[in-house]
């Protein structure tokens, strides 16, 4: 059976639920990440990826929701206020939110275009750098947090993102101060602790005050209901694959 094979594999079965179409759901996870899949009624074929109903439901995004086990985010909330961040709008905003970056990140940088009108509808978003993507990234990373004014250097790097090489704008810094690089590694074990897969990685709370996580560049129309604000006109064409 493929489930026994990956658990001699090193993953670790979660839970199993009945899934749509006859087939068995399971919830697999492996270095804590957790991932739906499903095999057929014969038990002799995985199957991984979104399942798709009549009406254009994304099964599988319903079935995380409602069988992966979820972590107590209420720790690792805390901590963000004492991570290395850029705030990025209004600094008595009540709409906060946390997005962790990488700045050779493409998606990041659609990420920043795309928040640009909730910014400007007063939402603050605390920007936080990390550096995995590339060698360049740790250095550009440490040029936005020690600029004198990071807000202005992170704007830089976006502005002048080169997006035909996932490159940002700014000039890599290849000597950080003490601490510098420290903060950068805690800032990829807060990512990682929010159970971040990769950049961009949104962290907010809900209108019930519920620690909220998603990663990767959400469709536009979602940005509403991460900022708390109503949804923002979006003008730039570069963002129309994500309407």
């Amino acid at each position: 059976m493929p489930i026994r094979k990956l658990v001699a594999q090193h993953m670790t079965v979660v839970t199993s639920f009945k899934a749509e179409a006859g087939l068995a759901g399971w919830v697999l996870a492996s270095e804590g990440r957790q991932v739906v899949a499903y095999t057929t009624s014969d038990g002799q074929h995985l199957i991984v990826g979104s399942l798709i109903d009549e009406n254009g439901r994304n099964l599988t995004s319903v079935y995380a929701s409602t069988y992966e086990r979820r972590p107590d985010l209420t720790s690792s909330y805390r901590q963000l206020d004492s991570a290395r961040y850029v705030t990025d709008g209004p600094v008595t905003s009540t709409h906060v939110i946390y997005v962790f970056f990488d700045p050779n990140c493409i998606f990041c940088n659609f990420a920043w275009k795309a928040l640009r009108p909730y910014i400007q509808a007063g939402l603050q978003v605390r920007w936080i750098p990390v550096g995995f993507l590339k060698p360049t990234s740790s250095q550009r990373a440490v040029a936005i947090l020690e600029a004198k004014e990071p807000t202005r250097a992170l704007e830089i790097n976006e502005t002048g993102f080169v997006a035909s090489a996932e490159e940002g704008g700014i000039t890599s810094l290849s000597v950080a101060k003490p601490g510098t690089l420290s903060a950068l590694t805690a800032n990829r074990a807060l990512m990682d602790a929010f159970g971040g897969h990769g950049t961009p990685t949104f962290v907010w709370k809900d209108s019930r005050g519920a620690i909220r996580t998603k990663s990767g560049m959400p469709p536009l129309s979602e940005l509403a209901t991460i900022s708390g604000l109503p949804e923002q006109p979006q003008t730039d064409r570069s963002l129309d694959r994500f309407r």
